[in-house]
């Protein structure tokens, strides 16, 4: 099966193969945290399934509805979960570091920029980057938190100006330390982090954090501040100042709230009544879908002669029961008050007398 890793084994296929099913079986299809089965949805047999013809073969359509169902229901439960709850920082999206130079700096072996954030369930979508150096070149940017090299990108830099170079987005959980690398044969310039904007003053402190509003809004997010140094493995010990050492960040600040619900702890098993909850959402939607292949299906069975209107009142019946799932998971999942909040009961909201 092709799903996104939060919920890669969340329903299975079939507890077991069926011999009178001609299409392929493996055996990772038995596999579901759950408990839960596509073909034991009311009225989907895994042989009525296989009968329905077309374009796809059995586990091609149960495949099909379980992605469309998964997708679904991610921006359907967002939905639900922001209309008892709201952001407790302002929403910020843009560029982390200004694009204004004088001088080249002393470089390093290393030079770049460090973020550091603790904000329970927030996110970073990093989106692409400005290089501004003294040199045309490519430049081999490297992501890095405390332990780990996780990102590499191929950049190009034009001397002397802003270089923008996007990235297919990547979600950086604000939940460590992070570390924008490169090298250079060249110079970078003093581009800085602050932009002389509104009196804010640049801090960095991992030890007493210093998040807070300012007119650049990704303050309230992460401290982020330039670094320079040689030994990689050290990097912890480099000096953070306002100088962001010829890069920008661009990207944007979040709420994972698909995070916060399908991480380690989720126990789609019965012991948590959220994930339970979660997985018959996507269960009875991923029936929905499987429905469509019975409505357009050109074969002639006592299952699909049952009538357009039987089958779009199973439909009905599965979208019945995936928004009570919905509506259960957004009255009752627990803000963690860092990221967001339980909405004033009378529509007041400090985030939007900030704006």
């Amino acid at each position: 099966m092709s799903v996104p890793t939060c919920f890669e084994n969340i329903i299975g296929f079939s507890r077991r193969e069926d011999s009178c099913v001609d299409e392929a079986w493996d055996e990772n299809f038995a596999t579901s945290d759950s408990g839960l089965y596509l073909d034991e949805l009311p009225g989907f047999p895994q042989r009525f399934v296989a009968y329905l013809g077309g374009n796809y073969d059995i586990w091609d359509k149960m495949n099909n509805s379980l992605e469309n169902a998964i997708n679904a229901f991610k921006m359907d439960v967002v939905k639900e979960i922001l209309k008892y709850n709201e952001p407790v920082r302002t929403r910020f999206k843009g560029e982390i570091g200004c694009k204004t130079f004088n001088n080249t700096l002393t470089g390093c072996t290393y030079q770049g920029l460090r973020m550091y954030s603790d904000i329970q369930n927030g996110a970073f979508n990093l989106r692409g980057f400005y290089l501004i150096l003294d040199t045309t070149e490519a430049v081999t940017l490297e992501i890095y938190d405390e332990y780990d090299l996780l990102y590499s990108y191929n950049l190009t830099a034009t001397a002397s100006r802003p270089t923008y170079n996007a990235i297919t987005p990547i979600s950086l959980t604000l939940d460590r330390n992070y570390y924008f690398l490169f090298q250079t044969t060249g110079s970078p310039y003093d581009n800085r982090l602050d932009c002389n904007c509104g009196g804010w003053r640049w801090c960095f402190s991992c030890e007493y954090p210093c998040f807070g509003p300012s007119r650049l809004r990704w303050t309230e997010w992460a401290m982020v501040g330039g670094v320079c140094g040689d030994i990689l493995a050290n990097r912890a010990d480099w000096g953070v100042s306002a100088q962001a050492k010829g890069l920008v960040l661009v990207g944007d600040f979040n709420c994972d709230i698909i995070g916060s619900l399908c991480d380690d702890y989720s126990d789609f098993s019965g012991n948590n009544e959220i994930s339970m909850a979660m997985a018959n959402a996507i269960w009875y939607k991923a029936g929905e879908f499987l429905s469509v292949y019975v409505l357009d299906s050109e074969e002639v069975s006592r299952r699909t002669l049952l009538g357009t209107e039987q089958w779009e009142a199973n439909k009905e019946f599965y979208a019945a029961k995936y928004q009570e799932m919905v509506q259960f998971i957004g009255e009752h999942w627990e803000s963690d008050e860092e990221c967001l909040r339980c909405r004033d009961p009378y529509g007041f909201s400090l985030t939007s007398q900030m704006l």
